[in-house]
């Protein structure tokens, strides 16, 4: 029971809404191990693309800043 609470612990901190928590435990209660790991994995895909994105911003921001670094030393 530790490991089922721990799962739900770590989904919530990692930023899974109340819907998704609610579908995991659904299928943790029927015994559904391929619901549970279909749901894992789509919501791991999402906050792939959602770092993705994020990194993309930060690569934009390097960019700025070199940029400006540039212009103050000419």
């Amino acid at each position: 029971m530790k490991d089922k609470t721990a799962i739900c612990q770590r989904l919530t901190e990692e930023g899974a809404d109340s819907v998704l928590l609610e579908q995991y435990q659904h299928y943790q209660e029927e015994d559904n191990v391929r619901g549970q790991y279909g749901l894992v994995c789509r919501f791991r895909m999402a906050k792939s693309e959602e770092l993705k994105r994020e990194r993309e911003k930060l690569a934009c921001l390097d960019y700025m800043i070199a940029k400006v670094e540039r212009a103050c030393e000419e």
